[in-house]
């Protein structure tokens, strides 16, 4: 017992590391490349769908089972709705996307745990590597940097969830109700989702013939699947619209089907059949021997079957595509996973392999690895990089565009613009949810266009823009700086009228070089006798760079003075961030620490550095 409690605990450390590398990996990936403005369906299905109606107090059951697209997205939006709530009724995708990573990151550790339980010890530290591996990757971007594709997470933990409830647990126990309830709740996050009930009750139908001394036991567990897919296929949604994007024709489906099973080999679809090669191995083998799958067994072929549909339904709606969407392959990137496991499989006793035919499927095997690593990294580098950098600039461009329309308030800001440098296709629409004085309470601080400070008296060194030329505006807006006539030579103070913020925090940006000497930025607060001062955590020179500050419970005062002839700088005007909002800025400056962290716990765990992992002393005493 003592040694099964010490390898336990070695797990759930690595586990812990492993889910440090996959949160931190992807929380770097939204600090650097992840924009705050919503994104094309989020202006119609969060922004008018959802917000609105709940701002208005007219939200129904409805709206929250009503389509979008194909798909019933019941999870995406009451997550979307319980972040805005959390959030203090301030929208911030940035806020979406990082509970995504959370999100996701939960997914990878239940498979981990599910997949531990079944594999034991032997395979532990081949499933915590290629599960952070896939996790880790960016070329999930689609998904990772947009707060509305929460429903393809939730569709994966719910399925995963119904198959360990369904096929492991016993029939009618309480985790046997919690995967039933799972399989229907994956299909309310997308409607693929009820392909984890197709799985199950084919592999119920093989155990119905194969099982001949418990045959009952199974026709629960099939009934129940089938009942819920009938109420699924029944709900189903057929977009008109999307016609033109479904296969075409048979050997259409086929290119785009193999193309989805050969990921990460996308463009070769050939190799489909050599990435799927040993779970093709391992469903017949098993078929041909009529074999009663373990546990084990049971759930990498229910989990492998289920990818496959998941490619078939690419190859049929979306085989009309040139290349297979970014978004779906977090889903196909499992296939790796189940072929390995695969592997691993049929290297146990039952499977039959002769000794010198276990040693040729172990070069294989590595060969095997090999490939896929190589295949993972180049579909990340050579093809997502670049997708990702561009999306970054679109961000960048949606920001401005957006941020100019609130401005002016004139259309032209939003029309004729180049392709995704506007956020929603249509630029009226937009236009009008922009001016919609409801939405506009709730619109990321990004948006914000805080009015310019006035000055409790007439004179001071701190001018509007303000700045050296280089520098530029904060996003076009008008800020106060020191530099002015003089240049640097100017000296002098500015001190703001009384003002209140009904936030926890504030943003305020500064640029040039606060933080030297004879330079200050403070808050002066009525009935305090020190002032708090702002000290940016590096020299934003000339650039600009966001300090936040605790908002005083008291009206203040912003104090700025610039007792340098030598150096200057300048403030944007303060804007209220809500808390969840700020939470999110500090882990997203911290995703590259996670990532550190968790490689160096696995370092020590491996290294024996910590005492969680020394050897335990043998006691002389025997137990009983």
């Amino acid at each position: 017992m003592m040694n099964i409690t010490h390898n336990n605990r070695i797990f759930y450390f690595k586990l812990l590391a492993m889910a440090l590398v996959i949160f931190g990996a992807r929380l770097w990936l939204i600090h650097h490349f992840g924009s705050a403005v919503p994104f094309w369906d989020q202006w119609d299905s969060e922004a008018a769908a959802l917000f609105l109606p709940w701002l208005n107090g007219t939200l129904t059951l409805s709206d929250l089972v009503a389509n979008h697209n194909e798909h019933r997205i019941l999870f995406t939006r009451l997550w979307s709705l319980l972040l805005l709530i959390l959030n203090g009724g301030q929208w911030n995708p940035l806020v979406e996307m990082a509970a995504n990573a959370l999100l996701s990151t939960l997914t990878a550790v239940i498979l981990v745990i599910i997949l531990n339980q079944l594999l034991k010890q032997n395979f532990q530290n081949w499933l915590l590597f290629i599960v952070a591996l896939l996790w880790s990757m960016p070329y999930g971007w689609e998904n990772i940097l947009a707060g509305f594709q929460s429903a393809f997470y939730f569709m994966m933990l719910f399925s995963l969830i119904a198959l360990w409830g369904l096929l492991l647990h016993d029939n009618f126990s309480f985790k046997w109700w919690i995967g039933a309830i799972s399989a229907l709740l994956s299909y309310l996050s997308l409607a693929s989702g009820f392909f984890i009930l197709l799985v199950i009750m084919v592999l119920k139908l093989y155990l119905i013939i194969v099982d001949t001394n418990q045959r009952r036991s199974h026709w629960p567990t099939l009934l129940m699947s089938f009942f819920i897919t009938i109420f699924c296929v029944m709900w189903i949604v057929k977009v008109p619209g999307h016609a033109t994007l479904q296969a075409d024709s048979v050997g259409v489906f086929f290119l785009t089907f193999g193309k989805a099973l050969a990921w990460p080999w996308v463009p070769y679809p050939w190799l489909s059949l050599f990435v799927y090669g040993p779970f093709i191995a391992l469903v017949f083998r098993i078929i041909l021997l009529r074999r009663l799958p373990l546990p084990a067994e049971s759930f990498v072929l229910a989990l492998g079957g289920w990818i496959i549909l998941q490619a078939a339904s690419i190859g049929y709606a979306r085989g009309n595509v040139s290349f297979i969407a970014w978004r779906y392959m977090e889903i196909l990137a499992l296939g790796i996973l189940v072929n390995l496991v695969a592997f691993y499989l049929m290297n146990q006793a039952w499977f039959g392999l002769p000794r010198l035919m276990k040693q040729y499927t172990n070069y294989l095997a590595g060969l095997w690895i090999l490939l896929m690593i190589l295949g993972i990294v180049g579909v990340t580098v050579q093809y997502s990089g670049p997708m990702i950098q561009q999306k970054y600039r679109q961000g960048v461009e949606q920001l401005k565009y957006t941020r100019e329309f609130i401005r002016t308030g004139q259309l032209n800001a939003l029309t004729n613009k180049p392709h995704l440098h506007i956020p929603y296709p249509r630029p009226e629409r937009l236009a009008g949810l922009l001016a919609n004085p409801h939405l506009q309470t709730i619109l990321p601080h990004h948006f914000a266009m805080p009015p310019l400070l006035q000055a409790a008296y007439k004179q001071s060194a701190f001018v509007p823009n303000g700045f050296y030329p280089t520098t530029g505006k904060y996003q076009n807006e008008t800020v106060l700086g020191s530099y002015n006539l003089k240049r640097n030579q100017g000296i002098g103070k500015f001190e703001s009228e009384s003002i209140q913020l009904n936030y926890r925090v504030m943003e305020i940006p500064v640029a040039g070089y606060l933080g030297k000497e004879n330079l200050t930025l403070q808050l002066v607060v009525e009935g305090q006798s020190e002032p708090i001062v702002i000290t940016p955590s590096k020299l934003a020179k000339e650039s600009w760079f966001s300090c936040y500050v605790p908002v005083p419970s008291q009206p203040f005062k912003i104090v700025a003075i610039d007792n340098s002839r030598e150096l200057w700088f300048a403030f944007a005007m303060p804007r209220g961030i809500k808390t969840l909002s700020f939470v999110t800025i500090w882990l997203l400056e911290f995703g590259g620490l996670f990532i550190v962290l968790g490689f160096s716990l696995l370092f020590m765990i491996f290294y024996d550095k910590i005492s969680i992992i020394t050897v335990e002393p043998v006691s002389d005493q025997k137990t009983v």
